[in-house]
């Protein structure tokens, strides 16, 4: 049963991967202020997001090796209009991109669970 006091969620969110290719650290010394501010207008879909970094490494020590969002919209295509709308998407920072369905079900993000 929902417990009624927590926020109700959508059945589908979207979890994107985006992995940097070789121009990714170049994309992000050039583009961060552009990306944040961008991310910031986006804000409202977003459950969290932020760099990737390599298995193992301290990310304050590392370089980032991609982005991961995870978006709370109701379809692919808004998933997909949110990322090509990045500015580290449109400068070519990604070798890749992968997007998951994914239902937030618990955790400390959504404040708990849906259950």
């Amino acid at each position: 049963m929902l417990d009624a006091t927590m926020p109700q969620y959508e059945k589908t969110a979207f979890v994107v991967v985006c992995r940097d290719g070789p121009n990714g650290p170049f994309v992000r010394a050039t583009y961060t202020p552009e990306h944040m501010a961008y991310v910031e207008t986006v804000m409202d879909e977003l459950n969290v997001a932020g760099p990737l970094y390599d298995n193992g490494a301290e990310h304050a020590d590392s370089a980032p090796i991609g982005s991961l969002y995870c978006l709370h919209t109701k379809s692919l295509q808004r998933a997909r209009e949110i990322i090509e709308s990045d500015p580290y998407f449109k400068h070519g920072a990604f070798a890749s991109v992968e997007y998951f369905p994914h239902l937030p079900a618990a955790g400390r993000y959504i404040g708990g669970k849906i259950w």
